[in-house]
Parts: C-alpha cells; structure tokens; sequence
C-alpha cells in the first residue's frame, strides 16, 4: 500500500474527473491497461469503466502484463497506481493491429527517484521524448507540457509491456503521464 500512497497523483485523479462520459486508457503500476468508457469516480479512488464508445467489442478492455485481452462488462480500477492515462481516442488502441513492435521489458528491483527525471524532462518541452514508467510501459512523444507532476504528451507510441505491438498515433493522440511514476526520461538524437 505505501508504494500507492507514493506514486498516487491527485492531479492525474482532478483531471479523470473531467473526462467522464469519455473514452480513456488507464496505465496501471503491474503493467495492465484498462480501456472503456469513464462513466464515474468513486470516493476519489476509484474508476467505472463501461464498454467505451470506440471499442471494436461491446466490452470494456484489459490489456493484461502478458499481454492478453481480457474483455468484461464492467470493470472498477483502483486509480492509485495508475502510471498514466490516454485520451483523443481514434480507435480501439488495445485490438491487436498491423504496427508489429517488439517490445523487451527489464524488470528493475528499485525504483529511481523521480524528481530529478522530473527536473531534466522540464528543459524537453517540445522535444520528442521517451518516458518510463513504473510497470514497465514507454510513453514516446512530443513533450507539451509539465505541470503538477504530470506530463502531457501528443503521443507517438505507447509502449506496452507484454506485448510484440505498439499504441500508435492512429489509435490514441494524447497521453498524461504521472510523474511519481516515472523511471526513466530519453530523447532521441536528430
């Protein structure tokens, strides 16, 4: 529980207030995404999910760490350890489409600081960057903003662990990622 208490962002929890009745993915900390409709916040803690409005299945989605789609008709998801949230869904970003990435996750047994990353993605602010997460996930992108421990990005890929694919552009435009979960902040040289 205290590693939830740690990366919990209440910013990220104020700005999923904002987007009920809309598409969202939901990043969680053990490496699972969560996508559907956010029909509520309960108690400030948690997420109702029903089947989202661009889904290929009338379901709401779960991506597992392993990789495998797991459909449900509802689904409550703890918003503690959530890592980061897409939105301006285009189309089901968790069907498995034609953009074949292998992805290789490393399991790391400590957790960086993230203030520093924090303190270095700052001066990134309209660059393309690479941010790594807790649960092992990598938002790529261009950097908008950074603001109350969040990071805002117009998304290139998302990277998720467990899988050979990739979340595209095509599928999902923009993320935020929770800052207190980060562990890892790259560019890419031009």
């Amino acid at each position: 529980m205290a590693i939830f208490a740690e990366i919990r962002n209440e910013c990220l929890i104020r700005e999923l207030c904002h987007e009920l009745n809309t598409d969202v993915v939901l990043f969680s900390f053990d490496g699972s995404a969560y996508f559907g409709n956010l029909q509520a916040i309960e108690d400030g803690r948690l997420a109702l999910l029903a089947p989202a409005i661009h889904a290929e299945s009338s379901a709401v989605e779960i991506l597992t760490a392993g990789g495998e789609v797991i459909h449900v008709d509802f689904a409550r998801v703890d918003l503690w350890p959530l890592v980061g949230k897409g939105t301006a869904i285009v189309s089901d970003p968790l069907e498995s489409g034609d953009d074949g990435v292998v992805l290789q996750s490393v399991p790391t047994t400590d957790r960086q600081e993230s203030h520093c990353l924090i303190h270095i993605l700052r001066r990134e602010i309209g660059e393309r960057v690479f941010i790594g997460t807790l649960g092992g996930f990598v938002f790529e992108g261009t950097l908008g903003a950074v603001d109350d421990e969040l990071a805002i990005l117009t998304v290139a890929e998302i990277f998720v662990p467990g899988t050979s694919s990739s979340i595209s552009d095509t599928k999902l435009r923009s993320a935020v990622v929770n800052l207190e979960a980060i562990t890892s902040v790259s560019t890419r040289r031009r």
